[in-house]
Formats: C-alpha cells, sequence, structure tokens
C-alpha cells in the first residue's frame, strides 16, 4: 500500500478520534478552554515535529507569509468549529464542517484554472446535497 494512502487512513481515523473527543471535552470546560487547551497542545506538538525534523530553517519569504496566512485561516475556521460543537450535535457540526475541501475546489478552478471530470463534479454535488439533508 502506498505511504500516501496509509497517512491518509492515520488522519481519518485520528480527526475522527479528534472530533469525538472535542466534544467530550465540553463536559467540563466552556468552548474558549477546550480551544485554548487543544490549541496549546497542537503548538506543542507542532514545535517537536518541526525541531525533531532537522527544522529551523525558516527565511521570510512569500512562502512564509503565506504559511502565517494558513494558519490564520486555520486557526480561523477552528474557532467556528469549537463554537458549533459547543451546541450543535457533533454528528451533524463535524460532517458539515468536512466540506471545506469543497471550497479549496472551487477556488482551484475560480484561480488557478484547474479543471474537474465529470464525475468530480458529481461528487461534490452528491456531497453538498448529502451535508443539505444531514443539517435538517
Amino acid at each position: 500500500m502506498a505511504g500516501w494512502v496509509i497517512y491518509s487512513l492515520l488522519c481519518l481515523l485520528l480527526w475522527g478520534m479528534w472530533g469525538l473527543v472535542l466534544k467530550l471535552a465540553y463536559s467540563g470546560y466552556t468552548w474558549l478552554d477546550v480551544y485554548f487547551i487543544s490549541a496549546a497542545t497542537s503548538f506543542t506538538l507542532a514545535l517537536a515535529v518541526y525541531f525533531l525534523s532537522g527544522g529551523g530553517k525558516v527565511v521570510i519569504s512569500r512562502s512564509a507569509a503565506l504559511a502565517v496566512l494558513a494558519g490564520v485561516l486555520g486557526g480561523g475556521g477552528y474557532i467556528f468549529f469549537m463554537k458549533a460543537l459547543e451546541t450543535g450535535k457533533a454528528s451533524i457540526v463535524i460532517p458539515l464542517t468536512a466540506l471545506y475541501p469543497a471550497v479549496t475546489v472551487i477556488l482551484a478552478l475560480l484561480l488557478l484554472g484547474e479543471k474537474l471530470s465529470t464525475v468530480q463534479v458529481l461528487g461534490i454535488t452528491l456531497a453538498v446535497i448529502a451535508a443539505v439533508l444531514l443539517s435538517m
């Protein structure tokens, strides 16, 4: 099995458990407490991975600026995810927010000129329909 498939499956497993554990964490904390503890833990893990993997060569560049923007966008999205999960059902919030790749696809079409096959358009359409049905 290709390495990327194994990594993808591990990501699927960890993110699936992550959503459930976040919802359970609300039993004793507010969204802000859960957000802070979770983000601080993620940051600590990021530092460990970066330095243990031989990092330390970041220079100011366009790529660094885009990485900062990605962090701001991801962190902002995470705040709204936490707020949605605070009172919403995990079984609905998580699948609905998991449609974020559709936004990436649309932006790639508009900004990067990428093309979609008929099957890919059908898949995105069905995912959006599923999200609407799930949220009803």
